[in-house]
This record gives structure tokens, sequence and C-alpha cells, in this order.
């Protein structure tokens, strides 16, 4: 085998299993094997090179850093807003849970929304926006 087409084959290889490993978090681990994560509440040291499920607690502030930055500016700006949940919200991986017992692909219960505008773009005096909205889907 030619020394260039084997380095092909093995970085098809190693391609392919990246892409494949990458699926690990498509699949929900066993009821079991959910119950064994540790369960780490927003502010507490997360487990090193361990999986664990998140919990956002309801009512809990939780900070947002925003920045504007970049080779454009003369000058950028950053602040940190709080927020707070409505109810408690477990994460793992792509999964979410609000009772940490029943889990549903986080898609499929919270929607999302960015909307990101220049200053001046409305009115030509008006200022720039920068806004994220949350929404639980219907039946949540």
């Amino acid at each position: 085998m030619k020394p260039r087409l084997h380095t092909l084959r093995i970085a098809a290889a190693a391609l392919a299993a990246l892409s494949l490993s990458g699926c690990a978090g498509l699949v929900l681990p066993s009821t079991d094997t959910m119950a064994k994560l540790p369960v780490v509440r927003f502010g507490e040291q997360a487990p090193t090179h361990k999986d664990y499920v998140l919990l956002l607690p309801a009512n809990t502030p939780l900070p947002i850093d925003a920045s504007v930055q970049g080779s454009l500016l003369a000058q950028g700006a950053k602040t940190q807003m709080t927020v707070t949940l409505k109810k408690n919200l477990y994460i793992y991986k792509r999964w979410v849970s609000f009772d940490d017992k029943t889990w549903t692909p986080g898609q499929d219960v919270i929607d999302g929304k960015f909307l990101i505008t220049i200053p001046g773009e409305k009115t030509g005096a008006d200022p720039g926006v920068m806004q994220a909205e949350f929404n639980l889907k219907s039946g949540q």
C-alpha cells in the first residue's frame, strides 16, 4: 500500500470513529446508569473527568455574561445579567428533565430564539439589540 493512501485510510477511519463517538449522546443511558450519575447544583464544583447531571434550580439567580467585542470596535462592552428559572431544570448532555426521572431531548421541550440587530437598523437612531428568548414548548 502506498504511504499516502495508507494515511488517507487512517484519517478516514479516525474521522468515522470521531463522528460515531458524537452519537453517544443521542441515546439516553439506562435508568440505572442515570440514577448513579451525581447531580451537581449550579454553583457546586463538577466532578473532574466524570459525567454528571447539572441542576439549574428554580428561583436561583443564574448569571449570564454578555459581551460585544472584536477588531472592528474601538471599545467593546461586557455586562453580567441574572436570570431565574420558573422550575427546576436537570441537564445531561442533550437531555433535559424537570424531575430528574423523565428525560427528553432538550429540543423537544425547550425552544430558543436569538435576535441580533445593529444600531440604527430600524430608525437610524435606535440601539442595537442582542436578545435571547427561551420558552417551554406546549404541554410542558
